[in-house]
């Protein structure tokens, strides 16, 4: 070791000992700096300077694993995220709307990762992803790819206290189309909230003579008869004849329409085609 080291060097490197994973990396560059350049310390900053490099390799690469493991495949027809306070009750409530079994405890920061689950009511399925208390950037990153968050306002704690910091987090943030629910609201109000925020519409299709599907088309407020042609396949729109509409945009049971009709959720659609 140089015996001509500056003191405050040899202070640095006793922190660098002590430091955590994420700050080794600033206090080795600090320690560098305080490393003459002279030929006495080549070898001591290249050593440095070797260090310095496989910790960055090693954070780039925990970076990237931590990127992977958080990147969530969209589901359903929309993406729904849930943010709130620690102990708001976040795990509970997407337990009570979904299938998803997340951890629940007593205490706050009990969720480390992101829980999925997924909303299914009358057909149409809505992905909903708890994002942890602790708002890193990877956890916002999917609340910002969502079309919808849910500010969860939990019934322990004062509620304009939450409301307040909440709206602080989405100025500071950025986070847009946010919409607040409280826990207590049910699945069957909570799913009317969501679907017409995002504006889509349900549209189940049948045969003649027979019983209409389970599943409905998912299709934007805006759609028409045509639309579901295109939607189903090209040969109901190219051969087709006309529709016979049964729900809340038909004037009476089973009117007769054409392409351009305009659909509303929850209509029966029966396509007729040319022969």
């Amino acid at each position: 070791m140089p015996a001509n080291l500056p003191p405050e060097w040899y202070a640095k490197k006793e922190e660098i000992e002590s430091a955590t994973e994420k700050d080794k990396i600033k206090k080795i560059q600090e320690l560098l700096s305080l490393t003459p350049t002279h030929k006495g310390c080549e070898k001591l900053r290249a050593q440095l300077k070797k260090k310095l490099a496989e910790l960055k390799k090693e954070q780039k690469k925990r970076s990237s694993v931590s990127r992977k493991s958080l990147s969530i495949p969209k589901e359903g027809c929309a993406r729904v995220s849930i943010i709130g306070l620690p102990n708001s009750g976040k795990s509970t409530f997407l337990k009570k709307m979904t299938s998803a079994d997340p951890k629940i405890k007593s205490y706050p920061y009990t969720t480390t990762k992101p829980e999925v689950g997924m909303l299914d009511f009358d057909g149409a399925q809505i992905q909903m992803i708890e994002i942890p208390s602790i708002h890193t950037k990877e956890v916002l990153s999917i609340a910002k790819s969502s079309e919808i968050i849910l500010f969860l306002i939990g019934e322990n704690m004062d509620k304009n206290y939450q409301k307040r910091l909440l709206q602080q987090l989405a100025k500071k943030e950025s986070l847009s189309n946010f919409m607040f629910v409280h826990s207590s609201i049910s699945k069957e109000e909570l799913f009317k909230k969501i679907w017409s925020r995002l504006g889509l519409i349900r549209v189940h299709t049948k045969e003649s003579g027979k019983k209409k599907t389970d599943k409905p088309v998912i299709l934007d407020e805006k759609a028409t008869v045509e639309d579901v042609c295109k939607r189903l396949h090209k040969d109901f729109f190219r051969y087709f004849k006309f529709a016979k509409i049964s729900g809340p945009s038909a004037k009476f049971n089973w009117e007769r329409v054409g392409l351009e009709h305009k659909l509303k959720d929850g209509d029966i659609v029966e396509i007729h085609m040319r022969k």
